[in-house]
């Protein structure tokens, strides 16, 4: 569903998504569009310990924006390398209210300068791409062949990231799907960091997992917790 919204900034190649009655998101018409992935990803962060929070790959910004209107409680960070998309969201978060706890910066999240030199975040969470480069059929549409596939953001860069940039008794969440899950667990203990809790997301009771959510913290051969599976619903 689409709405008009005459009081926001709104291009012709674009529309306003609202969401639980309450938030509005400026999202391409063509291009990228956030869908329930965002919402699963903001519920668990919420659900975590909170404190600056940094956002990787932020796209229209939907899931830092939920989080600041829903009082997590921390300044958050939102870092998108599209400029269009880094622009809906500095627009989504002023239509929301939350431009004061929502800081959008558009760069290139693998570039040191990006981020204040020794800035370390208590919470880092990110909805990555998650489609290897060159694995299967590139997108037409640029902005969301980005979004999808691994061209300026793979896993091992996230996780450069999280390992520089986390917090020492901090926490990193990141989606991405089911099957890619052993990869996040040998690649994170290279680093090393410990994914010390998955929760599958299922798209229908007894159905097998969709995308899992994994939570990285500091160090090496910490216990790693499995819990039930989340619906995958929620709009």
């Amino acid at each position: 569903m689409t709405i008009a919204a005459p009081d926001m900034d709104v291009g012709p190649d674009e529309d306003v998504t609202p969401l639980f009655d309450r938030f509005v998101f400026v999202q391409s018409r063509r291009g990228y569009r956030f869908g329930i992935d965002a919402v699963l990803l903001a519920r668990h962060v919420l659900a975590g310990p909170h404190g600056p929070g940094l956002e990787v790959g932020a796209g229209s910004g939907v899931v830092s924006v939920l989080l600041a209107g829903w009082g997590f409680a921390g300044p958050l960070t939102a870092i998108e390398i599209q400029p269009a998309m880094a622009d809906r969201a500095r627009r989504n978060a002023a239509a929301n209210g939350v431009a004061d706890r929502v800081a959008v910066i558009r760069a290139d999240a693998r570039d040191p300068a990006a981020l204040p030199a020794g800035a370390r975040f208590a919470r880092i969470f990110s909805n990555p791409p998650f489609f290897k480069a060159g694995s299967g059929r590139a997108n037409p549409d640029p902005e969301r062949a980005t979004a999808r596939h691994e061209k300026t953001l793979d896993m091992d860069a996230l996780l450069d990231l999280v390992r520089d940039r986390l917090a020492p008794d901090g926490v990193a969440s990141v989606l991405y799907p089911a099957a890619r899950e052993g990869e996040v667990l040998a690649r994170a203990s290279a680093r090393p960091l410990s994914v010390v809790r998955v929760v599958p997301a299922i798209p229908a009771p007894g159905a097998e997992a969709e995308v899992v959510l994994l939570d990285l913290v500091h160090g090496r051969g910490r216990v790693c917790v499995h819990d039930g599976p989340v619906p995958m619903q929620g709009r």
